[in-house]
């Protein structure tokens, strides 16, 4: 049973609904391994698979906690830790959205850029001598 629940925990990495993907943000930000995760959370590793397929907590101040402690309370990890987990992910997510976009924009820019020196150098190049 442990094995079909790490195994999905895997693929709801892949997925931000899942707390898999929250986690997986986390630990890769801080360099953390599966262990020292579960150090951070208080708990024993076994824990992350089924602790990964809950829900994220909803993003509302009063749902959160709620959800948090509810988490918290059901996987006996310290749910101040979790709060913090998932608040870092939703901040880094953003912050990647951030230069992405930003990277979008440049490279737009740039191409019309390239564009205008492209017709500027055709025009010339079309002109008589």
């Amino acid at each position: 049973m442990h094995d079909r629940i790490a195994a999905l925990a895997r693929r709801a990495q892949d997925d931000p609904f899942f707390l898999a993907w929250v986690l997986k943000e986390y630990a890769s930000d801080e360099g953390l391994d599966e262990p020292g995760l579960a150090t951070l959370l208080g708990c024993p590793v076994e824990t992350l698979g089924p602790l990964g397929l809950c829900r994220r907590p909803r993003p509302a101040p009063s749902r959160f906690r709620q959800d948090v402690d509810q988490i918290a309370a059901r996987f006996g990890v310290k749910a101040a830790v979790l709060a913090e987990i998932v608040r870092r992910a939703d901040a880094l997510a953003a912050m990647r959205r951030h230069v992405e976009s930003e990277q979008g924009l440049l490279m737009a820019a740039r191409d019309r850029e390239e564009q205008a020196t492209d017709d500027a150098t055709r025009q010339t190049e079309d002109e008589p001598p």
